[in-house]
């Protein structure tokens, strides 16, 4: 039992008899001024399996002194909620998968230390810049996710890699069929299994962390595992720091809405229309930009997984978007030029 509200438990306490539910060994209560309060939260969300009652009005009402735990929630909702909602479809493609691919991406790690890398999403900010990779050639390497490859590919830009983590059967249709290239791709092991069936290049397959038998998996074949942060732009941040890439800069990764859109114009972006369910972020250019619930989710994640690397230098040189503490805000060409 989590309460974040300690004067609540000390009324409640004064009122009710809690003495059944105190000196059950079943049951343990934290409240937010217990000392290790969130790092024993973190321990507790991440056991495997682990069921949780959340009280939604409860959530909503939990005051911004105690965001992190609002934070800590709502991420263990998204995660539960997307395995929940393709636990069938998850299975089916990570047994179709692991007979299907060539090697496992842990044979990248560490391939390419010290070598600078673009990570380039598919955000509506994209467009502004994406003629610049024109000048990268052999100066880095460029890791995009799936949705952006087509963007590339107009603009005359081949990738070295692709990485994409979509569980849905019809990603290998709308985003890789019909591309032309076979750079080696990286693909998750719950990915729509049409990728490892279908596509020519060489395909290496990531090992999730927090989905049983994919941990089981790598376990019985010494294999390491990645962490997701539950997107493909959050996948692959965690692959290019394993990778040994350094710099690191990020390329329309905008987490917000751009110019009220979702995504590059060539990736069948949505305009948005403006919602109170929005939430409002930091841009990088100071100002307040509108992003979403899952978004938000995956800024905080970057955030953090950027603030346990100390070795690395990561850019953002994506021209809008929200501002991700732990980088420095650059333009892509500034980025180019300094590697010649």
């Amino acid at each position: 039992m989590v309460e974040c509200n300690s004067e609540i438990f000390k009324l409640v306490k004064r009122r009710v008899d809690l003495s059944r539910i105190l000196n059950n060994k079943n049951i343990t209560l934290i409240t937010v001024d217990n000392r290790g309060f969130y790092s024993r939260l973190k321990s507790i969300l991440s056991i495997e399996g682990i069921k949780l009652a959340i009280h939604k009005s409860s959530l909503n009402l939990i005051p911004m002194e105690y965001i992190e735990l609002k934070q800590l929630l709502e991420e263990f909702i998204v995660k539960e909620n997307s395995i929940k909602g393709n636990e069938d479809k998850l299975y089916k493609n990570f047994i179709e998968n692991i007979e299907n691919y060539d090697k496992n991406v842990d044979d990248l790690f560490n391939k390419h230390r010290g070598q600078p890398l673009f990570l380039i999403s598919a955000g509506p900010s994209l467009d502004k810049n994406i003629y610049e990779f024109q000048k990268v050639k052999d100066k880095g390497i460029i890791l995009s996710v799936g949705r952006a490859v087509r963007p590339l590919i107009s603009a005359g830009i081949i990738p070295d890699y692709i990485i994409i983590t979509d569980p849905s059967d019809v990603l290998y249709y709308n985003q890789l069929r019909g591309l032309g290239i076979e750079v080696p791709i990286i693909v998750l092991s719950t990915c729509d299994k049409n990728v490892m069936l279908n596509y020519k290049g060489y395909k290496y397959i990531a090992l999730q962390e927090g989905y049983g038998p994919v941990e089981d998996y790598g376990r019985c074949n010494n294999n390491k595992l990645v962490e997701t942060g539950g997107s493909v732009a959050t996948t692959g941040l965690d692959i290019a720091i394993r990778m040994g890439c350094n710099p690191i800069v990020s390329v329309g990764q905008d987490l917000a809405f751009t110019d009220k859109r979702t995504h590059s114009e060539d990736t069948y972006p949505k305009k948005i229309i403006d919602n109170n369910m929005f939430r409002e972020v930091e841009d990088i250019y100071g100002n307040i930009i509108k992003t979403s619930k899952n978004l938000s989710i995956y800024l905080r994640w970057i955030q953090n997984r950027i603030f346990r690397e100390k070795g690395i230098n990561f850019m953002d040189a994506t021209e809008g978007g929200a501002k991700i503490k732990g980088t420095k805000i650059i333009g892509l060409d500034e980025v180019i030029d300094s590697l010649n």
